[in-house]
């Protein structure tokens, strides 16, 4: 089923809506946690852990309330148009700094509740966004491409959220800090700006966006009778977990980054910091076109392989780059950046591919349940390595400040920052290769996988039309056409699918 190009911008647009403000807290939040409002670095990874954690059970109730959802705005999109605003006037709750909290636990419960609401918020937005995906399309190289798209104005996002935000509020050399002489004040007001824009597109998104693909029979099984059926399938937890260790290794640079320019390197903020978070986002967003051309042409393994092993090479000079030398600090983002969209793009393209899958092994279409389950393994697995990096950060010195003044900071703290970024996430994207292996799905069956689904549909919609479901003797028809079951279809589309699973393994192999 194809879309049209501009479709697909407007549902990337989505992704550049909520890039807007996931760059914002992920390159920020947490060094405004600890050097604007003056929460230690420990204390501060209980935030995020907490947070992520409520993160994570919300986005599971989400996708099973948008599987139940009826509208005439559509079972994803009528949550992108009407939840937008709440998402937006939830994301400035993150950037106040309560006045009279002067005391550390006074201050971590604040953080903490604004940021569980905002996460909230978030989830009743981007989970129907992400689930839509499956909605939109069922073919192989459409959702390819449309991820792709997806991913560059998703990079677009994480320019304006990191780069124009470091440029207005980040630091003493800030826009706003120098018309107000106050980082709290400036912090403020960038995120108000963003919370807009942000709000804008992602009405537009929903707006211009349509639900093609039919639905299978309602889901009604519980969360770990789900959860159950999801991890009997090899490519639900192959691709899971890809999907999991390529995320949490850019959670990783994002969050150390600002120390890294900031501190390590001692630029500071402002122009500087804005141009050190640009330049490896552009170099995203220009290469993101050469890796979904490489994965239509070549094995999608063996292009995520390629940019894993780059991307880990790459970090590790991260270690050794001189402090305030610019061309050397450019040169690294520059490869870094390169190298960044196909550990995006990649696992991305694959994850809505086990809606198919599902729905062929089980009967039963879930796209919510699916992307719920799938967000709140990530939020659980981001909010444990943040918390870990913030809680290194302390472990070796590294010192809060109460209004974004610059603290000379122990070599220690300044070394960790380095290494956490420069050999962490490079070791878990060098993991991510096997699971990426193991979850490989050939074209050819997933062609064969939704050529039986639509045989199915076909098969239930005519048994509908003469009226075989409405008699009771006959029920057994439409159950058959509508799921696996033991039919002697099903055990033929079994033996064909070993002997493609077979056949992928011989050519990855």
């Amino acid at each position: 089923m194809k879309l049209s190009a501009k479709e697909k911008v407007f549902y990337g647009m989505g992704d550049l809506s909520a890039n807007i403000l996931f760059a914002a807290i992920s390159f920020y939040l947490l060094y405004f946690f600890v050097n604007v409002g003056g929460l230690k670095p420990g204390l501060a990874s209980a935030v995020f852990l907490i947070a992520k954690a409520w993160d994570a059970i919300t986005d599971y109730l989400m996708g099973r309330i948008t599987d139940k959802t009826n509208s005439k705005w559509g079972k994803r999109r009528v949550y992108m148009l009407f939840g937008a605003l709440p998402y937006g006037l939830c994301f400035l709750l993150l950037w106040l700094v309560p006045a009279g909290a002067d005391q550390q636990w006074e201050k971590m419960l604040y953080y903490t509740f604004a940021y569980m609401l905002f996460n909230t918020a978030w989830t009743v937005v981007y989970i129907p966004y992400n689930s839509v995906t499956a909605n939109m399309t069922d073919d192989y190289d459409e959702r390819t491409s449309l991820n792709g798209i997806r991913i560059a104005l998703a990079n677009v996002g994480l320019i304006l959220g990191a780069a124009v935000f470091a440029l207005l509020a980040d630091g003493v050399e800030s826009i706003f800090y120098g018309v107000f002489g106050d980082l709290k004040r400036a912090y403020l007001l960038a995120a108000g700006i963003f919370a807009f824009i942000a709000v804008v597109i992602m009405f537009f998104s929903g707006y211009n966006i349509k639900e093609r693909v039919s639905v299978a029979p309602e889901n009604n099984k519980g969360f770990f009778t789900t959860l159950k059926e999801f991890f009997k399938l090899p490519e639900f937890r192959n691709i899971m977990m890809c999907y999991l260790l390529s995320m949490v290794g850019f959670d990783i640079i994002m969050a150390v980054f600002m120390f890294f320019i900031n501190d390590s390197l001692g630029f500071g903020g402002g122009t500087m910091a804005m141009v050190f978070v640009a330049v490896p986002l552009v170099c995203a967003i220009i290469s993101a076109a050469l890796w979904v051309k490489l994965s239509e042409k070549f094995n999608k393994h063996k292009v995520y392989v390629i940019a894993c092993i780059y991307m880990a090479a790459v970090l590790i000079f991260a270690i050794f780059v001189p402090a305030k030398t610019i061309w050397s600090t450019v040169l690294l983002c520059v490869f870094a950046g390169a190298g960044m969209s196909a550990i995006q793009i990649l696992p991305y393209a694959g994850v809505p591919d086990v809606v198919e899958v599902d729905e062929y092994v089980n009967g039963v279409r879930r796209e919510g349940a699916y992307y719920g389950i799938t967000q709140f393994m990530y939020k659980i697995a981001s909010g444990v390595s943040i918390a870990l990096v913030s809680l290194l950060l302390e472990a070796f010195g590294y010192e809060e400040s109460t209004d974004g003044s610059v603290i000379q900071q122990p070599e220690s703290a300044l070394m960790a920052v380095r290494v956490v970024l420069g050999v962490l996430p490079g070791i878990i994207f060098l993991i991510s290769i096997i699971f990426s292996h193991k979850a490989n799905m050939g074209r050819e069956r997933f062609d064969m996988i939704k050529e039986e689904l639509r045989k199915r549909h076909e098969q239930a919609a005519l048994a509908a039309q003469t009226g075989e479901c409405a008699l009771s003797a006959d029920t057994a028809i439409c159950e058959e056409s509508a799921a696996p079951a033991d039919s002697e279809t099903s055990k033929e589309n079994s033996a064909k699918t070993i002997s493609l699973e077979n056949k992928d393994d011989t050519e990855n192999g």
